[in-house]
């Protein structure tokens, strides 16, 4: 327990140095020493709900190199993407433990490497990170977590316009988890330039469709319909109708929807000082933008609720271009950051599965645990 209610706390004071400290040097060993020790909390972790003993199960179940290229020998319902990196490390003789460690070592890395390019301010990136990803992304999942992590190291070569590289990197990142589909859809924006008026219109065209993701009406069923009535397999039946089931629909919460509009009205008011011409701020801008149709028109569909990961690390990013065009309210801004992201963390701590991750304990201090297979 205590581990995770000071978590938040060590972290905000790295956070707070690293907006302060001016040396680069110094602000990047701090950056790499708290995202270190975010890797051994959540790497190491034996908590984590049913989506960490169903991972636990299959690993354990998982056959090596080269018997894990037989179909008939693996579990078809997960994509083959990931059951060959998994068993890739099982081969080499990792545990499901160390797989963890070096999933949550893969994923804060990518969070670094990805947004460096993008922002100075990663005191305010660590924070939206324990807000917004850290637990869902490094305790819960493993499949869509990899994928949101090389997404990150992918929007460079949006930016530089290297579409070869950046389709092949899709072609490949799909193959781990199949919500990465929704990335052949983000390259073209970059051929599509970004003013007030547009940022303007396509507000104008989304925040009406509110209601129908109120109304719980799920936009994408039918297509979910159509793919569970043609699937090619049994394997392909079950993904389908595991994503598109709306039985237990989870839509996005209010308070997120809020959170996103109020940072929306913050930069529309700002947006001619934000140099949107910059390829720098145009692309981040279009990340930020690609929330808008997933909190408005398909938030009552559950399987696209989840796709709002791959983006929502810009928000650090886009709070970091506020600061420098009101260096003024530089304070003031880490302050409400803080503090909203306090909220948002401790409220996933004792909401999720009734406070689990209060029970929080790692494998690192218990003797039956190892990095490698026994």
């Amino acid at each position: 327990m205590i581990i995770i209610l000071s978590l938040f706390v060590v972290c905000t004071g790295f956070a707070y140095l690293i907006e302060t400290v001016k040396k680069p040097g110094q602000r990047r060993i701090l950056i790499l020493l708290c995202l270190l020790m975010l890797t051994i909390v959540s790497g190491t972790r034996l908590v984590g709900g049913l989506d960490f003993m169903t991972y636990e199960g299959h690993y354990a179940n998982l056959p090596t190199f080269p018997d894990v290229l037989n179909p008939r020998l693996r579990n078809n319902n997960y994509e083959i993407g990931y059951t060959l990196i998994a068993s890739f490390f099982k081969t080499l003789g990792i545990s499901f433990y160390g797989f963890c460690l070096l999933h949550a070592a893969f994923f804060n890395f990518c969070i670094w490497k990805g947004l460096k390019r993008y922002t100075s301010h990663f005191g305010i990136v660590i924070l939206i990170f324990l807000y917004k990803l850290f637990f869902y992304n490094t305790m819960i999942s493993m499949r869509q977590s990899i994928t949101v992590a090389c997404f990150l190291l992918m929007v460079p070569l949006i930016q530089d316009k290297k579409y070869l590289k950046y389709y092949i990197c899709a072609i490949l990142v799909s193959t781990i988890h199949n919500g990465a589909y929704l990335l052949f859809l983000i390259y073209p924006l970059v051929y599509i330039a970004l003013t007030r008026r547009r940022i303007k219109l396509l507000n104008i065209i989304f925040i009406p469709t509110l209601f129908i993701g109120f109304a719980d009406i799920d936009v994408i069923g039918p297509l979910g319909q159509f793919l569970q009535d043609n699937a090619m397999n049994e394997a392909m039946e079950y993904r389908t109708s595991h994503y598109f089931d709306n039985e237990n629909v989870s839509s996005i919460g209010i308070f997120h929807t809020l959170e996103y509009f109020l940072l929306m009205f913050v930069v529309y008011y700002n947006i001619r000082k934000l140099k949107l011409k910059n390829p720098k701020v145009h692309i981040v801008m279009w990340m930020f933008l690609c929330l808008l149709p997933l909190f408005t028109l398909l938030r009552g569909s559950e399987i696209l609720t989840r796709e709002k990961d791959y983006f929502l690390m810009y928000y650090a990013v886009i709070i970091g271009y506020l600061i420098d065009i009101m260096p003024r309210t530089r304070t003031l801004v880490f302050c409400f950051v803080t503090l909203l992201c306090a909220f948002g963390y401790y409220r996933f701590v004792y909401l999720f599965d009734g406070g689990a991750f209060l029970m929080y304990h790692s494998w690192l201090f218990d003797p039956n645990y190892s990095f490698f297979l026994r």
